[in-house]
């Protein structure tokens, strides 16, 4: 019953201990992709100091891309009652170079148009990286 118990015990912790996420992937060297136990929790950090991160694009990217300048993403808004709702797409733009955690609002598609247009982000930035199941 003891080995039982302590395996039950070390599997539940291993998240906590370990300290790994879901998906723990650098975009640029102070934005990182993150999703801790299940991908509907992709979001994207801001490394803000050495021991600090704060949230640029809350829960759930299901799509994003840089050129070292800029970061584009797509992301669907989620809530603990309903989930993911797909029906909605929000679309960010992270200027890199800006270091700040208060740049990332939640644009329509024509908003993320013209804003592109306006900071001359070039056609070829394209969402490379894409989550087909969160789409």
């Amino acid at each position: 019953m003891k080995k039982i118990l302590g395996i039950a015990f070390l599997l539940i912790l291993q998240s906590c201990y370990f300290g790994a996420g879901l998906v723990e992937k650098e975009i640029t060297d102070d934005y990182w992709l993150f999703a801790n136990n299940t991908l509907d929790e992709m979001s994207i950090w801001f490394n803000a100091e050495k021991y600090s991160n704060r949230l640029i694009v809350p829960e759930t990217v299901f799509a994003l891309g840089e050129n070292g300048d800029f970061i584009i993403a797509k992301s669907h808004p989620k809530n603990l009652e309903s989930g993911i709702d797909k029906s909605v797409t929000y679309y960010h733009i992270i200027e890199v170079d800006k270091k700040s955690p208060e740049q990332s609002p939640n644009l329509t598609l024509e908003q993320f148009e013209n804003k592109r247009k306006e900071l001359n982000i070039p056609n070829d930035l394209d969402f490379d990286i894409v989550y087909e199941e969160l789409q």
